[in-house]
């Protein structure tokens, strides 16, 4: 497996800081529960080429602030995926809040809190073929280029039906980090240069798990204007208590079970609210933001289309 160096890989980290405009801690002082993990941050290369971001025990917030010529005003929150082992930083983070930048609207990645995954690069790596492995059995390289976004998911997902009865959705510290996230942006919206009535919220894979957090959990302070999980749909069967338009896009042979997003985006329908549900043929599950011609990539001019419509962006 060919990996990148961690001098290169910080190069790497480096430069993608540089074009962002302000990091901002999310918490006053440790994180809740974080008090005393000392464990190393690290950004790594690990059969990539693109950078991962490794336990995470400090969240934070990226900043990438449009041209106040074409300012909207609007702010999306961006929740990258990795299965709470690490971010993916650049395809479902950097080249996300870049196009919206790009667009006017403010974007912003969250830096949540990750899974402890080794206290070297040795470990991590170990940590993370070793999960794979559990995940994905004999089909454990395709796995890791699906979950790359190299590679056609090996199996067809299974697709349960929707749970018989609500399961009781419970906080979780990834939820608890989105939650924050919406919070501190909403109550620094003037610094920010937004309205602190159209702050949104998307994440892909647990990212999208994290935003299905939020959506079921929240109040006046943590609740966004709009919701985007993006192949990572967790539904307890009932539709949230305080919805949001909401947006929805997955594979349509998803690892994880695409019947989740059809049933949130049900619950919706069923209540005439304001959701769009898409499921895209050309796609593999992790491809985040690619420029690589591939259909799945229309998913965010699709996004802000529904943006559009539903007076996100005006």
């Amino acid at each position: 497996m060919k990996k990148v160096s961690l001098v290169a890989a910080a190069i790497l980290s480096a430069a993608i800081a540089a074009s962002a405009q302000d990091v901002y801690k999310i918490y006053d002082g440790v994180a809740p529960g974080a008090e005393g993990l000392n464990y190393p941050e690290m950004t790594l290369c690990l059969g990539s080429s693109r950078p991962r971001v490794y336990n995470v025990t400090e969240p934070t917030i990226t900043v990438y602030r449009p041209e106040e010529a074409v300012n909207t005003g609007a702010a999306v929150i961006i929740a990258p995926g990795g299965g709470n082992m690490y971010l993916t930083w650049e395809e479902e983070g950097v080249n996300v809040a870049q196009w919206f930048q790009r667009h006017g609207i403010t974007g912003i990645i969250l830096k949540y809190r990750t899974n402890f995954m080794g206290n070297t690069e040795k470990e991590i790596e170990e940590q993370q073929n070793a999960f794979f492995q559990r995940m994905f059995g004999s089909f454990a390289e395709m796995g890791r280029e699906v979950e790359r976004g190299g590679a056609q998911a090996p199996v067809r997902a299974q697709r349960p039906a929707a749970p018989a009865t609500p399961q009781k959705v419970e906080r979780t510290i990834q939820g608890d980090d989105g939650r924050q996230a919406v919070k501190y942006v909403r109550a620094h919206a003037e610094e920010l240069g937004i309205n602190p009535d159209k702050i949104g919220l998307i994440g892909f894979s647990a990212g999208g798990s994290l935003t299905c957090n939020v959506m079921y959990i929240n109040d006046e302070e943590t609740r966004p204007n709009l919701a985007g999980p993006i192949y990572g749909v967790f539904s307890n069967g009932e539709l949230p208590q305080n919805p949001v338009p909401t947006f929805i896009a997955a594979p349509e042979f998803d690892l994880g079970a695409p019947d989740a997003s059809f049933n949130l985006y049900k619950k919706f329908q069923e209540a005439h609210l304001p959701a769009e549900l898409h499921f895209i043929h050309d796609a593999t599950h992790g491809e985040g933001l690619l420029y690589n011609g591939r259909e799945w990539n229309e998913w965010i001019d699709l996004l802000y289309a529904f943006m559009k419509a539903v007076k996100f962006v005006e």
